[in-house]
């Protein structure tokens, strides 16, 4: 098992961190929306960027105050993929809080439909594909020279290679 998440690993490393087009990239199933994969694969830096353990945060409330939340990154995720908004807290990957500013639950691909996310905060964003049995995220940082466009580009490309060997 611990051999096919490390061959995962790379592969996802292959298609999203080639070329400095995203900084880390994941694969989820749709089945729990919990992160299986991430990449870089050295020291396991991914797991660090696209993945924390639930946390409690302090959310803003509609009266301006604030109020503790405890914070799923798998919720956010199906929440993202399912249904285009966040739970109540927000949507966070990562231990970053992101605002989603694109869905697409049918977007097409060549005879394909997938259902599209984008998410963005300050110089950062995440593209999010599900193929309706696994979902990819792909992170970019504007500061590390890396683009939306291109981020979605790869990612959109990697959706199309899993749906077509049958993910």
């Amino acid at each position: 098992m611990a051999e096919e998440e490390t061959s995962w690993d790379k592969t996802i490393e292959e298609w999203l961190l080639a070329d400095n087009v995203c900084y880390a990239g994941a694969l989820a199933q749709v089945a729990d929306f919990a992160f299986y994969a991430a990449a870089p694969v050295e020291a396991e830096a991914g797991w660090g960027f696209v993945y924390k353990e639930d946390h409690e945060e302090e959310v803003l409330q509609d009266d301006m105050s604030t109020k503790k939340k405890t914070i799923s990154e798998a919720l956010c995720l199906s929440e993202a993929v399912t249904k285009g908004k966040a739970p109540e807290g927000g949507f966070w990957l990562g231990g970053l809080k992101y605002q989603i500013t694109q869905y697409e639950p049918e977007f097409e691909i060549g005879d394909n439909k997938f259902v599209c996310v984008i998410a963005a905060r300050p110089k950062k964003g995440v593209h999010i594909v599900s193929t309706g049995s696994q979902v990819i995220a792909g992170f970019f940082d504007e500061e590390k020279g890396q683009t939306s466009g291109n981020c979605r580009k790869v990612v959109t490309a990697f959706a199309e290679y899993l749906k077509g060997i049958g993910y």
